[in-house]
C-alpha cells in the first residue's frame, strides 16, 4: 500500500499548494520528515540542494527522489505522478 500512500500524500502536496516548487519545499518536509518519517532533515536537505541543481522542477524532483527512496522506480513514478496530476488536471479543465 506504500505506492497508493505515496500517491495520495504527493496528491494533497500539489492540490493545496500555490506559488510553485519553493512553496511546496516547507509542506514536503513536514509531511515527509516531520510526520510520516519518510526520510530524514539531513535527507530533505541534501535533496533540496540537487533539486535545486537539476533541470525540472524542485517540487517534482523531491517528490521523485521520495518515490524512489522508499519503492524504488515504480515508487517514483507514482510520486511524480502525484504531484503533477492536479496541476494538470486544472490546466486542463481551465483550457477546455
Amino acid at each position: 500500500m506504500i505506492y497508493l500512500e505515496l500517491f495520495l500524500t504527493f496528491f494533497m502536496i500539489g492540490a493545496v499548494t500555490f506559488g510553485g516548487g519553493y512553496a511546496m519545499i516547507s509542506i514536503i518536509e513536514d509531511t515527509c520528515v516531520e510526520r510520516k518519517k519518510w526520510i530524514t532533515h539531513e535527507e530533505m536537505m541534501n535533496m533540496t540542494v540537487i533539486a535545486e541543481s537539476t533541470p525540472g522542477p524542485i517540487a517534482i524532483n523531491c517528490a521523485t527522489y521520495v518515490g524512489y527512496k522508499l519503492a524504488g522506480f515504480v515508487g517514483a513514478v507514482v510520486a511524480t505522478f502525484g504531484i503533477v496530476l492536479p496541476s494538470f488536471v486544472v490546466i486542463f479543465i481551465i483550457s477546455k
